[in-house]
């Protein structure tokens, strides 16, 4: 299993608003490919996966921003760990 977290953009960026998840939950997904758009007050950053997985979304799209370092998803390394993700 791999965390996905807003990462900190920069010196002065410390949160993100997530505009739009580009993965859906329950898609596999490559190393490298969008997950997410982040919107700052500055721009805009596509967020690419790390690892290759099966993702789960832990926090929504929404208005609202999020801290960096925050845990906004998690990629599971096969169905089954998928599974037992998806039911805690």
């Amino acid at each position: 299993m791999h965390e996905v977290r807003i990462p900190k953009l920069g010196t002065q960026i410390e949160d993100a608003e997530i505009t739009e998840w580009v993965a859906a939950e329950g898609e596999k997904v490559t190393e490298r490919q969008v997950l997410v758009v982040l919107e700052t007050e500055k721009s805009s950053y596509d967020l690419e996966s790390e690892f290759k997985g099966i993702l789960h979304i832990i926090v929504e799209a929404s208005d609202e921003r999020v801290d960096a370092g925050v845990l906004i998803a998690v990629l599971a390394d096969n169905e089954e760990e998928y599974e037992k993700i998806k039911s805690t």
